[in-house]
């Protein structure tokens, strides 16, 4: 009951039922006054006739009328009609609803009384309560039906803005909604459109300043590099060489965060031994062993597979601890160090860029990981990551179905 649709029937289907209860019961509640007035009208005027005929049958109560020791006559009635009053009473009699009227006679010597039935008004009100009992029944179904109907168009509608604004955050900044009308659900669509056109162009601002700035840094950075070759091998030269091929892998690792975020970088598949390929990738790389188990030959780009091995061996190297156990299947690579493995806030966001997670594990950037999410997402690929029971960070590539 938890969709808008299902709350909005009931909610339809309720108010319905209680207008239709409130409806009838003031039908039957008139309807039961009236009935009970009219058939007191009727005695009353049943015991005003026989009063009429009294002085001819007299000493003789008409055929109709009851005398006065008849022991079914209710002694309110009784009572009132001593007092003077033409009056009359309604109740059970013998288990049946009856009612009763009285008045004395024309010369005051004696009293007179008559009794009616009143059970088929009974039975014609418990008719009346079962037509307003299936009237709120049809009018809840109806109710229920016309509340789907109508919350159906709207759930369809905000259905639809979830799955864009779904899409938009995936990645998928062309998505738009598009609504049309005057409502406020078309005014929250369009106002969804304005957010994720006014996310895409800052984020196409964002990418463009850093290709921009990654590019402009590499000229002179390739030119420092160069000057920094021909300094002495002592410590100044060496610190020197080390701080500037730094930099130049942050300005690299940068320009291809940019290239793959930008989308348009595309996969050159080709069909690779892969248990072959990962153990030429790993090579002879420091405590590091690869096992190969089922691995057959796979469609995939030999270049950004590579890049993604790499980055993960290297993020291996720089945060966790030897050994690193690579084990190739059939489509899958699984990569495991016995490090202290990911924290709960690197799982989270270890893909995303500049996580460093824990400063003091390594001196990293935060790229490595993001370019081997982007590398595996052209490839069609899955980046895995999470701890062993028995510690140990462990990263799997999960390549695309055959």
């Amino acid at each position: 009951m938890s969709s808008l649709r299902w709350r909005l029937a009931l909610a339809f289907a309720l108010l319905a039922a209680t207008v239709a209860a409130a409806v009838g019961i003031v039908v039957y509640e008139l309807t039961a006054e009236d009935l009970l007035s009219r058939a007191r009208a009727a005695a009353v005027a049943q015991v005003q006739a026989a009063a009429l005929i009294y002085p001819l049958t007299k000493p003789s109560l008409p055929r109709s009328a009851l005398p006065a020791s008849d022991p079914s006559v209710p002694s309110p009635l009784r009572a009132a009609v001593r007092s003077g009053q033409v009056a009359s009473y309604s109740g059970n009699w013998s288990g049946q609803p009856a009612v009763w009227a009285g008045r004395r006679t024309p010369d005051g010597q004696d009293e007179i009384y008559v009794r009616d039935s009143y059970a088929p008004q009974r039975q014609e009100l418990s008719d009346l309560r079962q037509t307003v009992i299936e009237v709120a029944v049809a009018a809840a179904v109806g109710g229920a039906l016309l509340g789907l109907l109508l919350a159906g168009g709207l759930s369809l509608r905000l259905r639809r803005a979830a799955s864009i604004a779904e899409r938009v955050t995936a990645g998928e900044l062309d998505a738009r909604i598009n609504a049309t009308g005057h409502d406020e659900v078309a005014k929250l669509g369009a106002a969804i459109d304005r957010m994720a056109e006014a996310m895409r162009l800052r984020i196409e601002r964002e990418r463009r300043f850093v290709a921009d700035v990654a590019h402009d840094l590499r000229t002179p950075l390739t030119g420092l590099k160069t000057a920094s070759s021909l300094l002495d091998h002592d410590h100044v030269g060496d610190a020197i060489r080390e701080r500037v091929d730094r930099l130049l892998r942050l300005v690299e690792d940068l320009l291809e965060i940019a290239r793959l975020d930008s989308g348009t970088a595309t996969a050159d598949l080709r069909w690779v031994d892969l248990g072959g390929f990962v153990t030429e990738v790993v090579g002879d790389a420091p405590g590091t062993t690869v096992s190969t188990n089922g691995a057959s030959r796979r469609l995939v780009d030999p270049r950004r597979l590579e890049r993604v091995i790499e980055n993960v061996l290297d993020n291996a190297a720089r945060h966790g601890a030897p050994p690193v156990d690579v084990s190739v299947s059939d489509g899958r690579i699984v990569m495991r160090d016995h490090g202290p493995g990911f924290s709960d806030a690197m799982l989270a966001h270890a893909a995303e860029r500049f996580t460093t997670g824990n400063p003091a594990r390594g001196d990293g950037i935060g790229l490595g990981l993001a370019i081997a999410a982007g590398q595996c997402h052209v490839l069609g690929a899955e980046l895995e990551m999470a701890n062993d029971p028995t510690g140990g960070a462990v990263v799997t590539i999960a390549l695309p179905p055959a």
